[in-house]
């Protein structure tokens, strides 16, 4: 599986480096509500999708999405509602894994455990091979299929998704148990994926999640933001 790469929107890392609280806005400024599987505008341009919202150790609202999403200190708005401005900021992010952990603007933000079909409910273990999971994502929606792989880190699933639906979550159960980074590029880097436009036709290249308890494990060996997260 070493010659299986991950894109969707480009490769990144995780997990260790500083701390940014949103600036204060003013108190009529609009709320927004957002939950895994909610679209976010990143950095003022890059679309994603949010893995889970909820609380780290020291109470702040927290997300997380994929790391090559953007940078430290990125912007983060609503894609459903990009008027209300700016709501929180890529707080922590480094190098290891694929994932960043956004603070949020509490008093600007609503968090909810359900967006459309996708409901989160906590945190889960990977299932096995040959299991099903789904996937919600800004892109394409919410997609299932069985999981290929289940390695250390990083997992195989023959389950729909394109460009934008990178950090969504990966639900088992109720439960979010990883989180979506890319494709695999099955030549090698640079080689091309089969992107799916719809469940409907079932060609497409496997998405690769990152483990929800291996992201959070490395987390919490940090006194960073959203160590020790819990989903709301």
């Amino acid at each position: 599986m070493n010659i299986l790469k991950k894109a969707l929107v480009g490769a990144a890392a995780v997990l260790a480096a500083t701390s940014m609280v949103p600036a204060a806005t003013a108190d009529a400024a609009p709320r927004v509500t957002l939950g895994g599987g909610s679209g976010i505008i990143v950095g003022g341009n890059a679309l994603c999708t949010l893995t889970t919202i909820g609380h780290d150790r020291a109470g702040r609202l927290v997300g997380l999405t994929a790391a090559h999403c953007g940078n430290n200190g990125a912007s983060i708005r609503s894609e459903r509602n990009p008027r209300a401005g700016v709501v929180g900021r890529i707080a922590t992010k480094g190098t290891g894994l694929d994932a960043a952990v956004i603070v949020f603007d509490a008093s600007r933000v609503h968090a909810v455990r359900q967006v459309g079909r996708a409901r989160i409910s906590g945190v889960g273990v990977y299932p096995r091979p040959y299991s099903n999971v789904c996937k919600a994502g800004r892109t394409t929606g919410y997609t299932c299929g069985p999981t290929l792989t289940n390695g250390k880190l990083d997992t195989y699933n023959y389950v729909c998704a394109d460009h934008g639906d990178s950090g969504g979550p990966v639900i088992a159960g109720g439960r979010v148990v990883g989180m979506l980074n890319g494709a695999l590029r099955i030549a090698g880097p640079g080689s091309p994926s089969i992107p799916c436009v719809t469940p409907a036709v079932p060609i497409y290249t496997p998405m690769v999640a990152t483990k929800m308890t291996t992201i959070l494990a490395s987390l919490n060996r940090t006194r960073y933001a959203g160590s020790g997260f819990r989903p709301i």
